[in-house]
């Protein structure tokens, strides 16, 4: 079962800085190039606003030579343009408060934040109805450290528009940060309301709730967060902070200890659009991003072709938009094409360094050779993602899939605990390494796995139900209890419906010797495969029918394909 994103398009969406020449410690020097009436050297002019005089600060066009050639025209060009809107005299307020205010995203993007601040602050003064000037003075306040001025920002931009989901998190999180728990509150309960699909919203209110030492309340908003994002692991720090205010210690150290600085995404059209605003390799990689996510393939190829042409060869970058575009040529069906792309990406990187373009290239290639049969060329590239980012969960899982379907199930097992060790709620691989143990004989060993598995995550139905087909089915009669299986499956049942725990549940009903129930449950699995076209399960389905029909149980917990890399082409 290859894993269905040849490309791995979970990407780390995580804005980055915008790729510097030189040092990000480098300071912009302030130096005036065109000095023009309005904006000259140090001087302060006055424009008309909706009747009302406003003064003017001067801006600046500062010392680009740390960003790539194409961003310094861009850049430039822009400043040329506002200048000249400037001293003409009659420009309209809010034409020339645009002007200001994206000439300011463009040094925003590139991080010339000091010269960035008056043009944002002008555009403000000339069009104050538009929020767009609010939030990135924000958020340019809040990335200086400068938290007074970023709140009043962010406060100004709700007063603009009140529904905006970033702002009340953003605003809701300084609150929290300067002990103001009852300030936060009603902005994260709003961004939810808004927006319930915002977990940054849902963790806001559960640390509101920290703050109050209410830490039952803490627990359930952090657990439940943590439900709708489990890959979401800086929660498990304030969730830990949560069970040790009730006393739990041993829970909350284990808890800790899988605490990572990830960060929880929130809607932000106003961030993206600053994103891609600069002509630059960043840009075009993310616009190709975008694109991938609309599923408009040939788009991305575009963008990650034109990003390439702007990037310098062998740098991280340049790499990373490499295995962008073979990921998009992967989807557009060009697999060859891709598979130039991803060897280019895996040629170009160090050899003995962390480089996670290569990792990722090496696991779509380990990914397209293991969907075509090449199973030792998939091994080896596999192996190689991990040799880049031994972290690589995906890759990690695909290797002992592979390893397991193709004879070596001990060597997958190493990769199943490795997954477990690095994720302890990785639930998948904690029924792959119980299904390699099924493949040793070992299923004794398989059912004590998945009872511990079950009680360290009783919230993962899928834990539940593995356990209940190995109850249900093992071909080894000291390990099989079909009431247990049959129990387990029907308290499953009271909350979801799917064609895998039909199968359970016929499963649990022949092994009592319940066949007329086994065998009409079963049928309607096989119906709903068939019209979903699952021609393979169908035939697979369709022979465990017959042992029901001739009053034989199953003893087969796992199909072969159920779990490995054939079914996950």
């Amino acid at each position: 079962m290859v894993r269905a994103a040849v490309g791995d398009v979970s990407w780390p969406m995580a804005r980055r800085a915008p790729l510097l020449r030189a040092s990000a410690r480098v300071r912009a020097s302030l130096a005036v190039v065109l000095c023009l009436a309005v904006v000259a050297c140090g001087s302060r002019d006055a424009q008309q606003a909706g009747g009302a005089k406003v003064d003017l600060a001067p801006i600046t066009l500062p010392d680009l030579a740390r960003v790539d050639p194409p961003v310094q025209t861009q850049i430039k060009d822009r400043y040329a343009s506002v200048t000249k809107l400037a001293a003409a005299g009659n420009t309209p307020p809010r034409d020339l408060g645009t002007a200001y205010g994206e000439y300011g995203m463009l040094l925003h993007a590139a991080e010339y934040h000091e010269a960035a601040r008056p043009a944002y602050l002008n555009a403000q003064a000339l069009v104050p109805d538009d929020p767009r000037w609010p939030y990135y003075l924000a958020q340019l306040y809040r990335t200086e450290g400068n938290t007074p001025a970023a709140m009043a920002s962010f406060r100004r931009m709700l007063e603009l528009r009140p529904d905006d989901v970033s702002s009340l998190v953003w605003l809701g999180r300084m609150y929290l940060d300067q002990g103001e728990p009852d300030q936060a509150e009603p902005l994260f309960a709003k961004a939810q309301a808004t927006n319930s699909q915002v977990v940054a919203a849902q963790v806001g209110l559960g640390q509101v709730a920290l703050a109050r030492k209410d830490y039952q309340r803490a627990v359930q908003l952090l657990e439940a967060s943590l439900a709708v994002d489990p890959s979401a692991a800086s929660i498990y720090s304030p969730l830990a902070q949560a069970y040790r205010g009730l006393g739990q210690t041993e829970k909350a150290e284990s808890l800790a200890s899988q605490w990572k600085n990830t960060e929880l995404t929130v809607p932000d059209p106003l961030r993206q659009e600053l994103d891609v605003v600069l002509q630059s390799g960043l840009s075009y990689e993310l616009r190709g991003v975008r694109a991938l996510d609309a599923r408009d393939y040939t788009g991305a190829v575009g963008l990650f072709r034109q990003g390439l042409i702007l990037t310098k060869p062998g740098t991280l970058l340049h790499r990373s938009l490499r295995h962008k575009l073979g990921t998009a040529l992967a989807l557009s069906g060009d697999v060859q094409g891709a598979i130039g792309q991803f060897e280019e990406t895996v040629r170009d990187a160090p050899r003995d360094a962390r480089d996670e373009p290569a990792a990722k290239a090496s696991y779509s290639l380990g990914v397209l050779r293991a969907g075509e049969g090449r199973y030792p060329e998939a091994v080896k590239n596999l192996t190689a993602a991990l040799r880049y980012n031994p972290n690589y969960l995906e890759a990690r899982m695909v290797l002992g899939d592979v390893l397991r379907d193709t004879g070596r199930p001990e060597a997958a097992l190493e990769q199943y605990a490795e997954v477990v060790r690095l994720d302890p709620r990785a639930a998948e691989a904690r029924i792959n390494y119980a299904v390699a143990l099924g493949s040793l004989g070992r299923y004794a060993d398989a059912r004590a796995w998945l009872e511990e598995a079950v009680r360290a995550q009783p919230d993962r139905p899928e834990l539940a139900n593995a356990l209940a087909r190995i109850l249900a089915a093992a071909p080894v009669p000291a390990v099989r209890d079909g009431k247990r299986a049959l129990a387990i499956a029907q308290e499953l049942a009271k909350t979801s419906s799917n064609p895998e725990l039909g199968e359970t549940m016929a499963m649990a009903l022949a092994e009592v010797g319940s066949f007329g129930d086994a065998i009409s449950i079963q049928r309607d699995v096989i119906s709903a495969a068939r019209q979903a076209g699952m021609d393979a399960e169908v035939r697979r389905m369709g022979e465990t029918l017959r042992l029901y029909e001739t009053g034989r149980p199953s003893r087969t917990p796992w199909p072969a394909e159920s779990v490995g890399p054939a079914a996950r082409r």
